[in-house]
């Protein structure tokens, strides 16, 4: 077998976005494809694609939905201002 050189293999680009099947999300989120499938309908989920950032919004959406017992309302809002907030001191960070 002849030994592969670099221009044989993938490149890898950090910037690229991976993106997950529903029940792969639903494993590694413990939410079930049903929930998701729900949050992404009521727009707690922005990404149409089931990427790292829909992810890391599903885990704070239940870390919020159990330490704050709160309904999806309740949610969206206080989604929306820590969207906000990290907003904010990205434009803080940029003024330097």
């Amino acid at each position: 077998m002849k030994p592969s050189s670099d221009q044989d293999l993938p490149l890898y680009d950090a910037n690229e976005q991976a993106t997950y099947s529903l029940d792969i999300v639903a494993e590694l989120t413990g939410v079930s494809s049903q929930t998701i499938l729900r949050y992404q309908e009521q727009g707690l989920i922005h990404e149409k694609n089931l990427d790292d950032e829909a992810v890391h919004t599903l885990r704070r959406i239940e870390h919020l939905r159990c330490t704050c017992e709160t309904n999806d309302s309740g949610l969206r809002l206080i989604l929306n201002l820590m969207d906000e907030v990290d907003r904010l001191r990205a434009a803080l960070r940029a003024r330097g």
